[in-house]
């Protein structure tokens, strides 16, 4: 007997396209997986030999066939239950989608931090802590808040210390919503749930908040933009988040269903 190792023939792009399929739905129910990973090939290899009869060598037909049937991402999202299955989902199934709602939101107002430390080097730090009129500090609290601005009346020296912990506050926060991404790096994926769930609400939570903060940089800028940047700079991250979200929502609401052989 030859100890030659067998000789093991070389993928197509359908194989290739099954393995992708199965590696991105591995956290799907184990017989909807079985059932579409079968149904999928079955498509594919009826399509590849239509696609050879007309003339086409194996692997280009292969290729088209692949092509036609469309990209692993939209065909697995048939895998996700619907909305009206969410409450036989077991809660474990929400831990990993909270923790990384949580570390986008904190990342995000890292970044809102970022952004009012640029405002306040560009138009001062009223523009980003200062307070609106009608304000006012004991005799003793602007004695506290001048010893480090020296020079500074109390409005101003005010000013300059809210800036400072508007800025290092949400920094510090962004630092700990990177943690928690990598915390949601290595969580367990329990179940699949509903398509368009996760990111439709993030993308009302950063609406809300671009609402909320803008009416407040609203009101700022009426009183004389005293302090409006605190709250500009939360809608500048937040409004943009919103609509990525909402776009990201809307897409995986639109789930094609694998077509039949």
């Amino acid at each position: 007997m030859s100890g030659a190792p067998e000789q093991r023939e070389p993928e197509g792009p359908i194989d290739a396209y099954l393995d992708e399929l199965l590696t991105t739905a591995r956290d799907a129910e184990p017989s909807s997986l079985r059932r579409l990973l079968a149904e999928t090939e079955a498509h594919l290899r009826e399509c590849a030999g239509r696609l050879r009869a007309q003339g086409l060598s194996p692997e280009e037909a292969e290729r088209e066939a692949v092509r036609r049937f469309g990209p692993v991402s939209t065909v697995a999202r048939a895998l996700r239950p619907p909305l009206s299955a969410l409450g036989r989902l077991p809660l474990s199934a929400f831990v990993r989608p909270a923790v990384g709602l949580a570390a986008v939101g904190a990342i995000a107002v890292g970044l809102s931090g970022a952004i009012s430390e640029l405002f306040g080097r560009w138009w001062g730090a009223g523009f980003v802590s200062g307070d609106l009129p009608g304000v006012a500090y004991t005799a003793a609290r602007c004695a506290v808040l001048q010893t480090p601005y020296p020079g500074l009346d109390c409005a101003q020296a005010a000013a300059e210390h809210h800036w400072g912990e508007v800025v290092e506050y949400r920094v510090a926060l962004g630092v700990l919503g990177l943690v928690l991404l990598v915390v949601w790096r290595f969580l367990p994926r329990e179940a699949l749930l509903p398509g368009g769930l996760v990111p439709a609400l993030a993308a009302a939570a950063f609406l809300l908040g671009a609402a909320a903060t803008g009416f407040q940089a609203l009101n700022a800028a009426v009183q004389g933009w005293q302090g409006a940047g605190a709250w500009l700079s939360a809608v500048v991250v937040a409004l943009p988040l919103a609509v990525v979200f909402g776009i990201a929502a809307l897409r995986g609401l639109r789930v094609r269903p694998p077509v039949s052989p």
